[in-house]
């Protein structure tokens, strides 16, 4: 007797073809998960990396003598915020 495609064997065609879309979704929510992480992450990297550039311009403009210590300690603790 046979059994549709499979023969009564295994899985058959259409059990093959739902794991392989079984597979395809799965890998596409693992996809999206690590995409979303890394976005949060590299989120965070340039905050800290446009702080770290910030103050370092500021430090180049305390030490020139263009800003004032007042001055100096002001725009610090904004950019820190």
């Amino acid at each position: 007797m046979i059994h549709g495609f499979g023969g009564g064997y295994g899985f058959g065609f259409m059990g093959i073809f739902n794991m392989i879309i079984w597979l395809v979704i799965l890998i596409a929510i693992i996809y999206a998960l690590i995409y979303l992480i890394k976005g949060f992450t590299s989120h965070s990297n340039i905050k800290e990396s446009s702080s770290h550039e910030a103050l370092k311009i500021l430090n180049q403009r305390y030490a020139k003598g263009e800003i004032t210590k007042e001055e100096y300690i002001d725009m610090k603790r904004d950019i820190e915020d």
